[in-house]
């Protein structure tokens, strides 16, 4: 199975008091109310040339991804 590639960071643009989190899939960006992480994580952090600033995530790598709405579990 595919490993995907999970970076999870506040979305600080949340206007609608619901998708608060960004989290990055293999690099395309998906908007949800909650994640549940059932696998060990870690911290880390990117440069984003094309912005001139740092981000910050909680990463990991997995191929079980399961969405219910806009509630993530990555197991």
């Amino acid at each position: 199975m595919k490993k995907y590639s999970i970076k999870l960071r506040y979305n600080t643009e949340c206007n609608d008091n619901r998708l608060y989190w960004r989290v990055l899939i293999d690099g395309k960006e998906h908007l949800a109310e909650s994640v549940n992480f059932t696998i060990p994580v870690t911290t880390t952090c990117d440069f984003l040339k094309d912005k001139g600033l740092t981000k910050h995530h909680i990463s990991c790598e997995s191929d079980n991804l399961v969405w219910e709405g806009d509630v993530l579990t990555v197991n």
